[in-house]
Formats: C-alpha cells, structure tokens, sequence
C-alpha cells in the first residue's frame, strides 16, 4: 500500500514538472519595433498615466518635462491639470508648477478626476468622495463594500452632463448627483471576492461601460447587458468594443454588447490596447505587436523585447518597463 501510495506521489510531482508551459511564437515576423529609451523606469500606473521611479510624468501626451517627489504617483491630468497622491492621501492638484489645491485624505486615492471646480476621487479603502475644489469642502463621503485585493487597472471616475459615474473596488459603479453629491443609483458590474475592482469606464452616446476583470456590463435607457469573459484589456473605438482576454483571443463586440467577430493569437498574454484611426496595436507580453485592422485581420507583427513590470499605453505610444515605442 506504501508502495503504491509512493508511486501516485512520484507521478503527481513528476508529471506537474514535466508540464511545458507554452508561449506565443509567431511565424510571420514582418521585422523590428523601434524601440527607445525612458531615463527611468515605470515605478506606478494607471490607465490615465504613469510615473517613472525619478518621478517624471507619462500622460496621454507623452512624456513631461516636470517631475512629481519621491513618495507621489500620478492619477492622471485634467482640464490641463496633473493630479497626484501619496501612499499617506496627500492629494495635490497642479497645473504646471503651480499648486491648485491640496487635501489629506485618510488613506491612499487610486483615482481620481477633475471637472470645473469638483473632484472626483476613490480610495484604496474602497470609498467614494467628491470635493469642492476652490473651498476643500467634502459634500460626499461614502464607503462602498469591503475590497481583499486589487487590480493595478483602477478606472477614474467619468462626469457627466448632471451626474458622476465612480467606480468601486468592490466591483459596482456608483451614479451621483454633480450637484448635491447624492448617490441616485448604483449597479453591480460583478461580485467575484478578489480583484474585483472596476478596471474600465466609459461612455459613447447613451451607452455606459463598466467592467472587472470577469465581466462586462452596459447601461443605456433601453437595456442592461452584462458579458462574462477573462478580461486582461478593453477598448472602445469606432463603435465597437474590442476586448483582449486571458486565454489569447481577441473579441469585438458592437454597443449592444452583441459578438461580431473574434480572432485567437495561440497562448498570447495580452497588456495592452491602442487604437489609431483603422488600426489596432495591441502589446504582448513576451515581445511581440500585433498590428490589425478593425476587423483583427491583414496583421503584422513586430518583435519587441518582453515586458517585465508595468506598462502603460496612451493614445500614441506604449511604455514599459524603462522603454516606449511610439505609434506612427
């Protein structure tokens, strides 16, 4: 009995060592990306923007020539304007070097916006604020769910004509009056216990888009839709919503949340998305571009180097680790 007890063990381990584990290894490499140098190395992102370890700024519009101190990352620039914390929740607006407001919260923001004089923020306690900027007056506090581990992709609150949509750890969006700071509705993206922080939030017409990494939900005034999938990226452009997941397909789907197409790349590990006119570019993690159409067709791939730590993509180029390669 010993003996055969010893034998399953013996093929368990050996079996589980023997596994292989497999990679994405195109064939038709059209050549190599250009590839520069950052002067540092990305040491926070978000989707709006990064910091590199010397506290220089990534923002949608490259890199800055201005610098954060050694203990801020950067949430993201509005209205011209760089917003900024610590782990502490020291909250700093600037615009260029000018300081425009400050507020200690109690714990760390991981998002944060700004529209006229209020700012939208959330919490790394999962709580939900909206400040008066010219006064520093809270007309909102409010703490959602509990949260036991967190995604890196935290959305950042959207405004709206009249309301304020705020994403949650805890995987809801949260619908604010602008004015009064009143919560009017919230809804339920997913209820996964971990890493279930809304990682996307968007709007096109009358349609609102929030998901987690397992799921998809879409509010307009006719319906709400919900998608589940493993989701490591989205993006929404031209009327369609193209969804990068985990197991190396790549979805589109239209408003409605309806699938109108999909193309696997065999054991791709998706980071990122960017979209330039009838172009895809989509970043792969063992160093590879795949170049697209709109319909994930006629594609060229290029060779990069593999990404090894954070990555963050604007709406021209990719930056990872200490390097970028920009989006002609």
């Amino acid at each position: 009995m010993k003996n055969l007890i010893f034998l399953a063990i013996f093929a368990l381990v050996f079996s589980a060592c023997s596994t292989k584990r497999q990679y994405f290894e195109p064939t038709n490499i059209s050549g190599d990306a250009k590839i520069s140098s950052l002067n540092a190395s990305i040491k926070h992102s978000t989707r709006n923007g990064a910091t590199l370890s010397n506290g220089t700024l990534i923002t949608q519009n490259g890199v800055q020539s201005k610098a954060l101190s050694a203990n801020e990352y950067f949430l993201g620039s509005y209205e011209g304007q760089d917003v900024s914390s610590t782990i502490e929740g020291k909250l700093t607006i600037r615009q260029g070097s000018a300081l425009v407001f400050e507020h200690q919260f109690d714990e760390a923001i991981v998002s944060a916006s700004i529209e006229g004089n209020r700012l939208a923020a959330l919490s790394a306690a999962n709580k939900i604020y909206l400040l008066l900027i010219d006064t520093n007056e809270v007309i909102l506090e409010y703490a959602s769910g509990a949260s036991y581990a967190q995604d890196a992709r935290t959305a950042a609150p959207v405004f709206l004509n009249t309301i304020i949509v705020y994403p949650t750890l805890d995987g809801k969006v949260m619908i604010v009056q602008k004015d009064s700071g009143t919560i009017v509705r919230d809804a339920v993206v997913s209820s996964e216990n971990f890493f279930n922080n809304i990682i996307y939030l968007d709007v096109e017409g009358d349609y609102l888009y929030a998901a987690t990494g397992t799921r998809i939900l879409s509010i307009s005034p006719d319906r709400t839709t919900t998608i589940a999938e493993q989701i490591k990226d989205i993006k929404l452009h031209n009327g369609h919503i193209y969804v990068l997941l985990k197991n190396g397909f790549i979805k589109v789907y239209d408003l409605n949340l309806r699938e109108i197409g999909k193309r696997e790349f065999k054991f791709a590990i998706f980071s990122n998305i960017i979209a330039r006119g009838d172009k895809l570019y989509i970043f792969e993690k063992t160093g590879y571009i795949i170049e697209t159409d709109l319909n994930l067709g006629n594609e060229r791939i290029l060779k990069a180097s593999e990404i090894t730590d954070k990555s963050f993509a604007s709406s021209n180029a990719f930056y990872y680790d200490n390097k970028m390669i920009s989006i002609e």
